[in-house]
């Protein structure tokens, strides 16, 4: 079985949580989150298919895994509320694309993806259930956070101007994490029981303990049930307090426990790779048109049949392009300049008009082309390949800079749901 196909049972064979759900048979509730409860059923059909997908000796026993799980899906029930309460849904198209492109990249089509899911005991509803919950669990994330991140062209400029000064910045780094979490406003014990569990963690991984299990013991982190890897990521993407001790930092290290305002960060360096820099080259165009525009008077018809009179006198001779645009065009922002675009990159255009563009050569018109805007006939001038590493570096730098921010804010927002939610944890003491 490909990882990838395993990706697909794991997530398939997750029961989906859903809020405010139809009444079930009665069973017993291991935790209570705000108005919804999370079933010994949800936690035990976890439990079997995360220790049927996992290595056993990255895996706690079946205690401490249990505590884990319970605390994954009172997050996850907590972001689902939020998009209860955001509106946020995902529509069938959105959900059938999705799925469709999962079984692509796994060399199937959608039939055969139902196939290989009927032959593993997993219907394709409830496969469709959980991708569902998933991609409105990330789209809740990406909507509630993205809108505390902001981001200055300053700071953009500075990293741009730092990747094309420092290559070596492009380094990547392959990572697992552990976070011991704390409360938003901790007691003294609170931090002191976080700092000794951050400690003793710390101390049983420079032992030789697995970083895998421990993170699935411990850490209070999305990627715990995965032994904390957090994958391949370039430097300045991470979190300012990981970034700073993973400069110089080398395969097998352990770094920690750093403090940062959710919690203390304990980190095992899996890997390291230099991306050497590139130079980005891209293509521009130097373009004319005339847009003929459609209106309750001005139909389809009647703007392709003036366009191809005009495009006929154009090559009869009898008037030129320039002059053509100066008299029909109604884009107000070339019909002056006898149509002239001057020098862009096409993706800057209308799909429409980028895709008959792009079918001309040079000195060319085109046969009359409709987008959004209108009717078109477009002369191709002339293409030419331009260095915008510049503009790539900077398109890169806000990328990172998301990406860090996104990550960061995650946590802190994750931190106050869970604060400000009612949680009882059955058999436990609060």
């Amino acid at each position: 079985m490909t990882k990838k196909l395993l990706a697909i049972l794991f997530v398939t064979l997750f029961i989906p949580l859903t809020v405010n759900a139809a009444p079930r048979v009665v069973e017993s509730v291991v935790a209570v989150v705000n108005n919804n409860v999370i079933l010994e059923s949800d936690v035990n059909d976890m439990l079997k298919n995360i220790k049927a997908t996992t290595d056993p000796k990255n895996l706690p026993d079946d205690a401490t895994l249990k505590h884990q799980i319970i605390e994954r899906l009172i997050i996850e029930n907590l972001i689902l509320q939020q998009a209860s309460k955001s509106k946020i849904t995902v529509s069938d198209e959105e959900l059938t694309e999705t799925i469709r492109n999962i079984a692509k990249e796994n060399g199937m089509t959608l039939d055969e993806l139902r196939g290989y899911l009927s032959s593993v005991g997993v219907s394709y509803s409830s496969y469709r259930d959980k991708m569902r919950t998933d991609m409105m669990i990330d789209h809740t994330r990406m909507n509630e956070v993205r809108q505390r991140i902001t981001i200055s062209d300053k700071e953009v400029e500075d990293l741009a101007n730092t990747i094309a000064k420092q290559p070596t910045n492009n380094r990547e780094i392959n990572i697992s994490h552990i976070l011991i979490s704390i409360p938003e406003n901790p007691t003294k014990k609170q931090l002191d029981d976080a700092t000794a569990k951050a400690k003793d963690v710390i101390t049983r991984l420079q032992k030789g303990e697995s970083f895998a299990k421990l993170a699935a013991s411990y850490s209070n982190d999305d990627n715990a049930l995965k032994g904390g890897s957090m994958g391949w990521h370039k430097l300045n993407e991470l979190p300012s307090i990981f970034e700073e001790r993973l400069v110089r930092a080398q395969k097998g290290d352990i770094i920690g426990p750093l403090r940062s305002g959710v919690g203390y960060h304990i980190l095992k360096v899996d890997g390291t790779r230099a991306e050497a820099a590139k130079t980005v080259t891209v293509q521009e165009v130097n373009a004319k048109h005339i847009l003929i525009k459609t209106n309750v008077l001005v139909t389809d018809e009647m703007a392709k049949q003036k366009l191809l009179d005009i495009r006929q006198s154009i090559k009869d001779g009898t008037t030129t392009f320039e002059s053509a645009a100066k008299t029909y065009s109604e884009d107000p922002g070339s019909a002056d300049k006898g149509g002239a675009l001057g020098w862009n990159n096409p993706d800057r255009y209308d799909p429409a008009f980028k895709k008959g563009l792009a079918k001309l050569k040079k000195g060319e018109i085109s046969q009359p082309i409709k987008s959004a805007f209108g009717w078109h006939l477009i002369e191709l001038i002339d293409r030419r390949n331009v260095d915008r590493t510049d503009l790539a570096q900077k398109d890169q730098a806000y990328r990172l800079i998301f990406n860090r921010k996104f990550t960061e804010e995650l946590q802190v927002w994750v931190q106050e749901l869970r604060g400000d939610a009612y949680i009882k944890i059955i058999g436990e003491e609060n």
